[in-house]
């Protein structure tokens, strides 16, 4: 079989690069170009998008090719020639969505209702998780079975989309997840499957020769969905101990890093108080990226991680072992949050949020007491100046809470900080005033400070604030141009240059 694989994985490759060549000179006519904003996107000139395209098309010739030749594999691939269809179907239905929404930008919803619509077609086919094995347990998921299988299948599709960032990554991930499967259903009789995930493996590395940093041609949305949705597949199919059973360890070992990134901007996004589909520049290769400078040397530590959790996986598969997958999954994520590589700053805003939560349970009648958490997720800019400000007169006067996020991707600062007073004070008995952050014409954040009427006029209480509002503008738009503030200048905002606020009135909000 060595030789027939290594065919199809050459034709793979001589496809995948032809047809990104042609989808390269192809994209720009067809409005498909991805255009730095200066906020978000990290590269310098605008780059064709559709590579996602020519990474399907050249895997659906060679499946369709390798099913009506003779070869090892085809008796195999005649038994799950309707699963191939349903997903080729699946994958050429986000392959449309992706490359509609790279030309068109659609809204997250939209994407999401596509993407349920490719699910839909795989789990209508039949491919259903109805029970997992971990650890020597069996767990039968029952009338969960199906919502289970959307959530693995979308959740595959959107990590590898969130870990899209630089040159090459999605593509190298992709590679190197789809080997895994590989490798993992060939130890699980499957065959038919390995070859499928070698096909498509082969078709990224076509990919890749123009993807390697630096990149003359992006994957897109189309690619990366496509990819997510493909290996999600492929860790089911790939997978089975028995009818519909899946081995569950080693495909979450497999998916470590995507997995990671994912829950880390969930967490980072909600317990900032930000929307979970806002933008910043806190993923796994943003935070690699500003530690070790270059796309090249952030591919070889994504690669090297991928490595170590695959080959756990793999490991813990051969010997029926799930905590050997289980040791490579604990081995990464230790490594990368000890050495401050990743996840540190989600880490002390979960922290944060349980002693918050812990202090506002437990606090006893009486005086009221502040608390206070502040995390710094990324950048050196000293916003603990700014925030100390803020603080400082917040404990002089009425005021139940003041949250502080300010995020700057395009300077690469995030930081985020909280301030309240115990025992808490029910939200619909204060007034509320949310504001938000606005540099050179840039989203940077927001500000929210809760206060308690204390009788005065509502007009009153705004009077003050927008006196205070102009020179905490001015300080914010200084901090975020200015990586070092001069020293005087924050001394004397420290100390109380900022017009006093009398007794019972508010902190001003920044815009």
């Amino acid at each position: 079989m060595f030789l027939p694989g290594l065919i199809a994985f050459a034709s793979a490759i001589a496809l995948g690069m032809a047809l990104t060549a042609a989808m390269r000179r192809a994209a720009p006519r067809l409005g498909l170009t991805d255009r730095p904003d200066g906020r978000r996107k990290l590269h310098a000139k605008a780059t064709p998008l559709g590579g996602g395209a020519a990474v399907f098309l050249a895997t659906a010739l060679v499946v369709a090719a390798l099913a009506a030749m003779p070869n090892p594999w085809q008796a195999g691939l005649d038994r799950i020639r309707s699963d191939l269809i349903a997903l080729l179907l699946a994958a050429g239905l986000v392959v449309v969505i992706g490359l509609i929404d790279d030309r068109l930008q659609l809204r997250g919803r939209q994407k999401l209702l596509g993407q349920c619509l490719a699910v839909a077609v795989l789990v209508a086919n039949g491919l259903v998780i109805q029970r997992f094995a971990v650890f020597g347990y069996q767990v039968d998921l029952g009338l969960l079975a199906v919502p289970f299988t959307f959530f693995w299948l979308l959740g595959a599709i959107n990590s590898v989309n969130l870990l899209d960032g630089i040159d090459g990554m999605a593509s190298v991930l992709g590679i190197v997840l789809v080997g895994a499967f590989a490798g993992i259903a060939a130890l699980t009789n499957r065959p038919e499957i390995a070859v499928v995930a070698l096909i498509f493996a082969g078709a990224l590395c076509g990919f890749l020769r123009f993807n390697f940093p630096p990149a003359s041609i992006f994957l897109g949305d189309a690619g990366s969905m496509l990819i997510g949705l493909v290996v999600g597949t492929l860790a089911i199919q790939g997978s089975l101990k028995g009818p519909g059973t899946v081995l569950l360890v080693a495909p979450l070992a497999v998916w470590t890093l995507p997995i990671l990134d994912s829950m880390a901007a969930i967490l980072r996004r909600k317990l900032t108080g930000r929307s979970i589909y806002s933008t910043d520049r806190g993923h796994l290769h943003h935070r690699l990226l500003d530690r070790f400078g270059t796309s090249r040397r952030v591919l070889a530590v994504v690669s090297t991680c991928c490595l170590v959790t695959s080959g756990a996986a793999v490991a813990s598969v051969l010997y029926n072992n799930d905590f050997i997958a289980a040791a490579g999954i604990g081995a990464v994520v230790v490594a990368l949050v000890a050495t401050g590589m990743f996840g540190q700053g989600e880490l002390n805003l979960v922290l944060g949020w349980v002693r918050r939560t812990l202090r506002s349970l437990l606090a006893k009648p009486g005086a009221p007491q502040d608390f206070e958490t502040a995390v710094r997720l990324q950048g050196s800019r000293p916003w603990e100046v700014l925030w100390a400000s803020l603080t400082e007169s917040a404990t002089k006067l009425s005021l139940a809470r003041i949250h502080l996020d300010v995020n700057l991707p395009f300077e690469h600062e995030s930081y985020n900080a909280t301030w309240d007073r115990t025992p808490a004070v029910p939200p619909d008995e204060c007034w509320r005033l949310e504001i938000p952050l606005v540099v050179d014409s840039q989203p940077a954040g927001r500000l929210t400070v809760l206060g308690l009427p204390n009788g005065t006029s509502a007009c009153v209480e705004l009077e003050h604030l927008l006196d205070l509002l102009t020179p905490i503008e001015e300080r914010l738009r200084t901090f975020a141009k200015t990586p070092e503030p001069p020293v005087p200048a924050v001394a004397d905002f420290v100390a109380g240059s900022i017009p006093a606020a009398e007794p019972g009135h508010a902190v001003p909000a920044a815009k």
